[in-house]
């Protein structure tokens, strides 16, 4: 409330509250503050306060690696098309063709990075499971009556803030040397998009598809309604956002606070 530039201190805020083992207590205050003014479940933890600042910049740390090691192949298969290639996608032909070839590919990218991510839990960082564990106990908390604030309040991050911008600017989380050509960003645009709703819980209705600005990813998405899908969204968020200890997974990487 006294620092008129708060967010440009906020990655040497995080990176200084991480050595000292400080960053969930602290994550913790300020998004208990956040809730305090968010009136509607539905807008949980959509802006950029100095909250979700913090936690974006906290995923970006910590969470390198395993973004490596779950995104980085259906990435590079995207960037370097084989036999199940978008080819070049384009919004006229996608509003054309989508139930032919086109929708089958994407159906196949979407399918693959989905499913490489809810499969994912048991890698997720610890720190990232703390950080979800208690902002999933606070929305709880601040909205009691709503059952699936708890969920929204942990997909807005892992899903709407991590992979799905992951997987549309994979430069930015170097999982790409440089950014995609025009094709492959259409493509991974289209990906990213449905991650997005599919990660968003409780999302799978008709009317979350007016959501879409284009007709074509409407009708695409039906595909997607079925309640696997849901549940299987429901298990990931509940598998990262537990206090339980993880099995060694044998991807984590020491977290490098000094670059340059």
């Amino acid at each position: 409330e006294v620092c008129r530039d708060k967010y440009d201190a906020v990655l040497p805020l995080v990176r200084l509250l991480l050595h000292h083992h400080k960053l969930v207590p602290f994550v913790a205050a300020v998004a208990e503050l956040d809730l305090k003014d968010t009136q509607e479940a539905n807008t949980i933890f959509r802006g950029n306060s100095l909250a979700t600042r913090c936690v974006d910049e906290m995923m970006k740390i910590v969470g390198k690696h395993y973004l490596k090691v779950t995104l980085k192949p259906v990435i590079d298969e995207v960037g370097y098309p084989t036999e199940t290639s978008l080819g070049d996608v384009n919004v006229h032909g996608l509003k054309k063709y989508l139930s032919t070839q086109l929708q089958e590919n994407l159906r196949y990218y979407v399918d693959k990075v989905f499913r490489e991510i809810v499969r994912s839990s048991i890698s997720c960082p610890t720190l990232m499971c703390d950080v979800f564990y208690s902002l999933r106990h606070l929305a709880a908390k601040r909205f009691p009556n709503d059952p699936h604030v708890q969920y929204s309040a942990v997909s807005s991050f892992v899903f709407l803030r991590f992979f799905a911008v992951a997987v549309v600017s994979p430069h930015t989380f170097h999982l790409r040397p440089h950014h995609p050509d025009a094709q492959t960003s259409r493509t991974l645009t289209l990906i990213s998009k449905a991650i997005q709703t599919l990660g968003s819980w409780g999302s799978l209705t008709k009317s979350k598809l007016s959501s879409f600005k284009e007709t074509f990813m409407c009708e695409f998405f039906k595909t997607f309604q079925e309640e696997k899908f849901t549940e299987s969204v429901k298990k990931f968020l509940d598998d990262v956002s537990s206090t339980e200890s993880k099995e060694p997974s044998g991807v984590s990487e020491p977290v490098h606070l000094k670059e340059g």
